[in-house]
């Protein structure tokens, strides 16, 4: 299906679209007011991300040089509804996850489409709040983040569940792809405060990258659940982070969530900052340290 959307997100998005961004370490991009509520991040082009917000399913994709909206398109008519959490591209195949585990598979769409989809029950919602989708180290799978734990609240471990594009049964999806302690991972003392927010497989490094709003933290860790590094960002620059994605040539791009006197953003980090984890910069406003077991 592809309908000629008009309606009130597309015209804020395009008239409330940034100005040129010069060159540098790092740039912010300040997002539409229906982005306020910014979730996943996903790669669409070499200077694009895909996101939306968490309440419709409503891609947007975002230069990223630029800060422009460049195309805005909705799945289903009217269009679907749900708390989204997560977006992920593979091939020519997008993605969308709700918190209760709904996948929604679609084609990108020109902008002002509304595109057809199909969506499937992953299973994974009762034992877990979801927020996150990657693609995994396997082009053909998809990998979904467990936020906070159904009924074992004080668990203290990182879940870590896989997909199979195409797939229609739950069998990969009945015990978790990776489950590591905490423990594993970083200090006791830092360990109520991380609630993981935002996925991506870095192919490059061969790492997983895991941010974690409530408590302003990265966490880096290999395929096996081996720490690499955490990194603790600056309140002032990413006070809400929810989404993350590598970009090809590797740079780091976070959404930060806004707030009713603050819009949504995104944060662009040149690969340097990331590439000699752990490290300390703190012209950047950022820190890193090596994870302790």
């Amino acid at each position: 299906m592809r309908r000629a959307l008009l309606w009130l997100p597309i015209a804020l998005a395009l008239g409330l679209s940034g100005c040129d961004l010069k060159p540098r370490d790092r740039v912010q991009i300040t997002l539409p007011a229906t982005l306020k509520e910014v979730s996943g991040l996903a790669v669409a082009g070499p200077n694009s991300v895909f996101t939306h917000n968490d309440e419709h399913a409503i891609v947007f994709e975002v230069d990223i040089r630029r800060g422009r909206t460049l195309r805005v398109f909705a799945l289903g008519d009217p269009t679907i509804e749900g708390d989204f959490e997560g977006i992920a591209a593979a091939g020519d195949l997008l993605f969308l996850i709700t918190s209760d585990g709904l996948l929604y598979e679609t084609r990108p769409g020109r902008h002002g489409d509304r595109v057809d989809y199909r969506v499937f029950d992953t299973g994974i919602g009762p034992r877990c709040e979801i927020e996150g989708l990657s693609q995994a180290p396997e082009r053909d799978h998809l990998l979904i983040l467990c936020k906070r734990f159904r009924g074992d609240e004080g668990a203290k471990r990182l879940d870590i569940y896989r997909w199979a594009i195409g797939g229609q049964r739950r069998l990969e999806t009945e015990t978790p792809w990776l489950s590591v302690p905490l423990d594993a991972i970083m200090p006791e003392d830092q360990q109520d405060g991380f609630r993981p927010s935002g996925l991506e497989w870095d192919a490059s490094t061969g790492r997983l990258l895991i941010v974690s709003a409530r408590d302003r933290m990265m966490v880096a860790i290999d395929e096996k659940g081996e720490p690499v590094a955490t990194v603790r960002l600056a309140a002032g620059r990413h006070p809400h982070t929810e989404g993350i994605a590598v970009m090809p040539d590797g740079r780091v791009v976070l959404a930060d969530e806004g707030s009713d006197t603050r819009k949504g953003r995104l944060s662009v980090y040149e690969r340097q900052v990331f590439s000699s984890l752990p490290s300390s910069d703190s012209s950047l406003e950022i820190s890193s340290k090596k994870s302790s077991r």
